[in-house]
């Protein structure tokens, strides 16, 4: 049976087209003027556009509220550690977009503390493999931090995943 997940999905980096420009692909633009007013919302805006998702399949993919993720886009609510890591793991992101989102929400990468947690290095590897290997998601993320006693990134694990006919 398939999941709805499994119907919305992300290529691996290694199934796109290598970017011509690397600036370009991670800041929208070549210019520094206009990487330094880049946003977190315009570059989350940006890297939805390049795979062709909306919000609604963002939520399916990261386990996130629609409703949450519309307050990331409105500004009315600053992004989350945790969601931040669920959004860059759903949406497979080079971890040179990711160090872009994290960058522009203020937020320090998982390990990037001397003295990483557990929990931290679990998300690390996450986000380190998610471009590149399939089985690296969201759902195999939250169960493995479940499996060391850790609080999940999402409320999206194998046990609650929704079935589709």
């Amino acid at each position: 049976m398939k999941t709805k997940r499994d119907i919305i999905r992300i290529p691996l980096f290694s199934e796109l087209k290598e970017p011509d420009n690397y600036d370009v692909y991670v800041y929208g633009t070549e210019q520094l003027e206009g990487k330094q007013q880049d946003t977190f919302t315009k570059a989350l805006n940006r890297y939805l556009d390049y795979y062709g998702i909306n919000v609604r399949e963002l939520s399916l993919l990261s386990g996130l509220s629609k409703s949450g993720i519309y307050y990331y886009f409105s500004g009315k609510r600053h992004v989350t550690y945790d969601s931040l890591c669920a959004v860059c793991i759903a949406l497979r992101l080079h971890p040179m977009r990711q160090k872009h989102l994290f960058c522009k929400s203020h937020l320090m990468m998982p390990a990037d503390d001397p003295y990483p947690s557990t929990r931290d290095i679990i998300l690390r590897s996450f986000l380190a493999a998610c471009a590149f290997k399939e089985e690296y998601i969201v759902i195999a993320c939250n169960d493995s931090l479940i499996e060391k006693g850790c609080k999940p990134i999402s409320a999206l694990t194998s046990a609650k995943e929704e079935r589709t006919e």
